[in-house]
């Protein structure tokens, strides 16, 4: 057990011991608060997981009432921040109290009964287990109150009207299409909006959804900020300066490794039924002056349902030709829109225009600024993979290994597998496979054919825009070009699938399979058959300091073409 300096017990030792009792004790709190080194206004877009949720530790004294210290942590941490936040009660407490040693402290943990009682041995200090903790359950009961009293996401009269449109939108889906720089207009002349300017977010598979800017202005002023902005904290500033309304997408995590069936001894593979992706809207609102809140009020919910009904109408209407050009456009719809004041409803012309002159301005700053970056920084590919591609990771088992070795498909043969299958250590080889149609996956095996075949896989250390930790996938091909197949954020990572796909690679001995596949729709989706898989690469995991690329930033959630 980590105990406290000698110099900390002197110095410690030199405080004034009161006569008080104190309450600590260290609960869970609602998963929407966010950490104080975040910031208070930037708005969470993804769901944070259970073991994710946020502790708050409290250090009060019953004799006087008052806290003495307070602290957020994460759930993951360990006893350690308890005995940081006494110390903190300790010398820095909060105003009015003065720094002093407690006579007793009272926790409702055995446990931490036991390890406080270790860590303040030579202090002379009690700490004695209780049941309850009166003064705390206190504070802790108006801090849940203050989480209840938050309004509804989306009033509840609006709701049913803007989730209609939210699922219509997430149907047509019209970020397999358009980059975040094309932008189209909606001329709404209502509730204090004259024109709405909305980015399609989500073409390289991140974010996915609808942002709608208020003025031509905020969306401008936002790209330049954030193609200039150097730190992480001009980059969360930016965020905060923007102007809009929103309507992003996210998905409940997935399986990050899907294990194939073993091979029956006759007929074709077992084919698993397929479930639809859930998906779940969130809406929010930014502004300079506010910040962000993750919630709408009554003109914002009717905007954002009015704003969204046009768009799914221009889509549904101009998509084609969309898909091939970003041209010149416009459409003018009539859309009911509900009052605030009845239940009537008020019909509504909104002219939706797409503006390429725009698109082509936003594009044109990102294209500048790779000018201007280092010729000999490394660059890091999205497009080799086919649209749509499923991209997941997985482990064969080592019968299916040796049939595929065997198998009439392109090869791409290690002298290192067959020793591993001799010993056939763990439940198979790691694998990363990459399903789509069949034209699509021949097609991308001639590509990697031009690329001399496929060196190596690679997991590089990087930072979100907001400075979350992550890591990219890197897939390192036998002409030392990289391509990312995937970012990986701190719960992902943590997640029980990916750490035993990376414990099954060192296993193997840092050998690991790259598998493409046709069969993409039907039952047959992230679950081939054997005759869908038409490639099969043996490689290496290797280490990031091999590739020597250091952290990386990782911004594809704007979308930028490059």
């Amino acid at each position: 057990m980590t105990t406290l300096n000698r110099s900390t017990l002197r110095r410690l030792k030199k405080l004034k011991q009161s006569s008080a009792v104190w309450e600590g004790d260290r609960r869970s709190l609602p998963a929407k608060l966010r950490q104080p080194q975040d910031s208070s206004n930037i708005i969470p877009l993804h769901a944070h997981s259970e073991e994710s949720k946020p502790h708050c530790i409290l250090w009060v004294d019953g004799s006087q009432g008052m806290v003495r210290s307070m602290d957020v942590v994460d759930s993951s941490v360990g006893q350690e921040a308890f005995v940081r936040a006494l110390l903190q009660a300790i010398e820095h407490p909060q105003s009015p109290a003065q720094p002093s040693l407690p006579q007793k402290i009272l926790v409702c943990d055995r446990e931490l009964q036991f390890y406080l009682r270790g860590v303040l041995q030579d202090l002379d200090i009690s700490v004695e287990y209780v049941e309850r903790l009166p003064l705390i359950d206190e504070i802790f009961s108006h801090i849940l109150e203050s989480f209840a009293d938050n309004p509804p996401i989306v009033p509840e009269r609006f709701s049913s009207a803007l989730h209609s449109q939210s699922e219509q939108i997430w149907r047509n889906a019209p970020w397999n299409t358009l980059w975040d720089h094309q932008v189209i207009s909606l001329e709404i002349d209502r509730w204090d909006i004259d024109t709405l300017y909305a980015i399609v977010m989500g073409k390289m598979g991140l974010e996915q959804g609808v942002i709608f800017y208020r003025s031509e202005e905020s969306l401008v002023k936002f790209r330049h900020r954030i193609v200039s902005g150097s730190s992480e904290d001009e980059i969360e500033e930016t965020f905060l300066h923007q102007d809009c309304l929103f309507n992003l997408f996210e998905t409940p995590d997935l399986e990050m490794e899907s294990d194939l069936p073993p091979f029956p001894f006759r007929g074709k593979m077992r084919s698993l039924p397929t479930a639809t992706t859930p998906m779940k809207p969130i809406y929010g609102a930014l502004h300079p002056l506010e910040g962000g809140r993750p919630y709408l009020y009554d003109e914002e919910a009717i905007a954002l349902t009015v704003a969204l009904e046009a768009l799914n109408k221009f889509w549904e209407q101009y998509h084609k030709r969309l898909s091939t050009s970003f041209s010149n456009l416009s459409g003018t719809y009539t859309v009911y829109a509900p009052s605030l004041d009845s239940d009537a409803e008020e019909p509504i012309n909104v002219v939706v225009k797409t503006m390429p002159d725009l698109a082509n301005e936003l594009h044109q700053l990102v294209v500048e600024e790779e000018d201007d970056d280092d010729d000999d920084s490394p660059l890091i590919n999205e497009d080799l993979w086919p649209e749509n591609a499923l991209i997941h990771m997985m482990t064969i088992p080592w019968e299916q290994v040796e049939f595929l070795r065997k198998a009439s498909i392109h090869h791409q043969l290690s002298e290192s597998i067959p020793t591993i299958l001799g010993t056939k250590k763990g439940e198979g080889l790691p694998g990363l496979m990459i399903q789509t149609s069949r034209p699509k996956a021949l097609e991308l095996i001639e590509q990697i054919d031009e690329f001399n075949g496929i060196h190596s896989l690679c997991f590089n250390p990087a930072e979100d825009i907001f400075g979350n930790i992550c890591q990219l996938g890197l897939m390192v091909m036998g002409n030392d070009d990289l391509h990312l197949f995937g970012e990986f954020d701190k719960a992902t990572l943590s997640g029980e699938h990916h750490k035993r796909w990376k414990q099954r690679a060192k296993n193997t001995k840092g050998n690991v399979c790259v598998i493409v596949a046709m069969g993409i729709t039907g039952a047959s989706r992230g679950n081939p058959a054997p005759h869908h898989i038409l490639g099969y690469y043996e490689i290496k995991l290797i280490d990031d300091k091999e590739l020597g690329l250091g952290k990386l930033r990782a911004e594809p959630a704007f979308d930028f073409d490059f």
